[in-house]
């Protein structure tokens, strides 16, 4: 079998206790591999990279440049697969921007965290990257994945465009859309077929690259979450973002009334700046709809439709840093790796 290649980046899967804190140290990231060849072997040959060692919550504009240019240029022709071992926090962020930059790639590339660090009690690092291996071997994708044993103990195969960020409670992630693409069990796949996951055949067809050569992200995105008491006059836009990504309610809203909370006076402040906004995850307008959510249409906004806010941010900074603002929003409605969803059926 050819090689697998393995990216270590630090988080809790390359980190390891000192007392009571944890943090990443520069022996850290290869007692990942040393644990598996010392619990399952060495049939699998493995090349080790190592761009950098962080704890993922310190993931900004700069390491993304640098995990990108990585992953842009491995040789993938001479390799089985690629793992990227990194930090939990950001995972989602990391899966949805490499899955959309990789969406070209001939073999499949799979993001792992893990829980705790390696070798504590409920770790879920190392049987992570044994499950990773495995979907490795079964040679049925292009593409990135993630996989991630959840609490009930199913080894979750995820779309990095579809993996959204873990809740606070349990430190479980989810799938936008509810279903994760399937499931690694006893080392085979189970693939979860029906909407709203493409089928096997589409995941296996060859795309070109995203773009002409690898960017370098040093135009930014401003994403604001709506909520109750959201005042938009805290927003400085003198920073110059790129493009302004609003993500609304679940029913594609947010509030259209009084001095400051208004999306609408939001919106005409970003237009008078010359910046772009967007507003995610918007749903087609057909039969009864709400009055918030046309008018916020009417503003002139761009519209991401039935997409994660990871995938939504994702998408806005590649398509902002590969080209000029036009061909970005003229690209935004392309799906690029499966990161829009299909409309759901009645």
């Amino acid at each position: 079998m050819r090689k697998i290649l393995v990216v270590l980046t630090g988080g809790t899967i390359g980190s390891r206790v000192e007392g009571r804190q944890i943090d990443v140290t520069d022996e850290s990231p290869y007692y990942l591999l040393d644990l598996y060849k010392k619990t399952y072997g060495s049939v699998s040959t493995f090349e080790v990279i190592h761009p950098f060692n962080l704890l993922s919550e310190n993931m900004n504009l700069h390491y993304f440049s640098q995990l990108a240019r990585v992953m842009w240029e491995l040789p993938y022709r001479d390799c089985a697969g690629v793992i990227v071992a990194h930090g939990s926090d950001t995972l989602s962020y990391s899966a949805a921007l490499l899955g959309m930059l990789l969406r070209h790639v001939p073999v499949p590339v799979v993001l792992i965290a893990s829980n705790y660090p390696l070798g504590e009690k409920g770790s879920n690092g190392l049987v992570n990257f044994k499950s990773a291996v495995e979907l490795i071997r079964a040679h049925l994708f292009r593409g990135v994945y993630c996989v991630y044993q959840n609490n009930l103990g199913e080894h979750s195969v995820y779309l990095g465009t579809r993996m959204t960020e873990a809740d606070a409670y349990l430190d479980q992630f989810g799938s936008f859309g509810g279903t994760p693409l399937g499931a690694m069990e006893d080392g085979v796949f189970c693939y979860n077929g029906g909407t709203p996951n493409p089928t096997l055949p589409q995941i296996r067809e060859r795309r070109s690259p995203v773009a002409s050569s690898c960017p370098v992200f040093d135009k930014t995105i401003l994403m604001i979450r709506s909520y109750p008491g959201l005042d938009y006059r805290s927003f400085d836009l003198g920073i110059g973002p790129a493009a302004v990504l609003c993500y609304l309610y679940h029913s594609a809203t947010a509030c259209t009334e009084g001095e400051g909370s208004s999306i609408l006076d939001f919106i005409d402040r970003c237009h008078n700046e010359g910046i772009p906004v967007y507003v995610a995850s918007a749903k087609l307008l057909v039969g009864r709809n709400y009055v918030t959510a046309k008018a916020i249409r009417d503003k002139g906004v761009i519209l991401m439709e039935n997409i994660s806010p990871e995938a939504a941010y994702a998408k806005l900074l590649l398509l902002h840093n590969i080209g000029t603002r036009k061909e970005a929003e003229s690209r935004v409605k392309e799906t690029i790796f499966f990161e829009n969803l299909p409309i759901p059926e009645d």
